[in-house]
């Protein structure tokens, strides 16, 4: 094994865990002004060296059993949950049950960006390097500064990316349903969100509206005897108002749950709802029962 500096190690564990708490306030939406963030990464960064010092004075007996719970996951989770609390901290007001659950949230986001900026930077540092790191420190002597710089903020941009991106698939997955539409003896199926912003009501103010692609309706309703126009606003766009048919009823399936619908008032419109195509119908967040 080679000498491996402590000061080195400290700062090298100091800028990985502020990138770290970093990504967890940007991608959880804390607030948490940067000098606490530095001061919780340097309590990391502290942990680390002691546990490596530990390590190399050979701890025995009981002082073992010790360097084992403080170098493993209880420590590491003690060391994260502390980290999260210098951080992000209690916040004034706040009930203890909820500052316990924003605690262990915040802990579960360090894990959990720690894993995304290490394989992001493993993924980095193999097309920079030919070979890996010496002692076990990201990057070891043989990385430059400009490249450990580069590969800190490639990491960083990348596992916000990827975290992003999963919230908002999950997110996707939460919303997203099955709808089954029928109209005079015929069906048909599409993907809908329920979508919390859609607060549209037929003129008269007594039935939510929901929004369907015309590609979707046309396969059912060819033709129809009676349609009503429903005024809209929205931002950036001018007053208007899309035609609106009433269907016989729909099932909307959520996983085990299914509920029947009876005519449910549809405003169609002919822009695509959805930029990727998950979805083609907006439900309306008051759907009738």
């Amino acid at each position: 094994m080679g000498t491996v500096y402590i000061d080195v190690l400290f700062l090298i564990n100091l800028s990985m865990d502020f990138l770290v708490l970093l990504l967890v306030r940007t991608c959880l939406r804390r607030y948490g002004p940067l000098w606490r963030l530095l001061l919780a990464a340097a309590a990391g960064a502290l942990w680390a060296c002691l546990t490596l010092v530990w390590a190399a004075a050979g701890p025995e007996g009981m002082t073992l059993f010790l360097y084992r719970g403080m170098a493993g996951l209880p420590g590491a989770v003690c060391t994260a949950a502390v980290m999260a609390w210098i951080a992000f901290g209690r916040g004034p007001g706040r009930e203890f049950q909820t500052s316990l659950k924003r605690l262990i949230q915040d802990t579960a986001g360090i894990f959990l960006a720690a894993a995304l900026l290490s394989g992001v930077w493993e993924g980095l540092g193999g097309l920079l390097m030919s070979g890996g790191g010496d002692g076990g420190v990201p990057g070891g002597d043989s990385l430059s500064l400009a490249a450990f710089l580069f590969l800190g903020a490639g990491a960083f941009f990348a596992g916000r990316f990827l975290w992003l991106t999963a919230a908002e698939s999950a997110r996707k997955r939460k919303y997203l349903c099955h709808v089954r539409l029928f109209y005079r003896g015929r069906k048909t199926e599409t993907e809908a969100l329920l979508d919390t912003g859609n607060r549209l009501f037929s003129p008269d103010g007594k039935r939510p509206v929901h929004v369907l692609e015309y590609g979707v309706c046309r396969e059912i309703c060819e033709k129809v005897d009676r349609v009503c126009y429903i005024p809209y606003r929205s931002v950036g766009r001018q007053d208007g108002v899309i035609p609106g048919i009433t269907m016989d009823y729909m099932e909307i399936v959520r996983g085990e749950e299914q509920t029947r619908v009876e005519h449910p008032l549809v405003g169609i419109v002919r822009q695509q709802l959805s930029p990727d195509g998950s979805y083609r119908m907006l439900l309306n967040e008051k759907s009738e029962n």
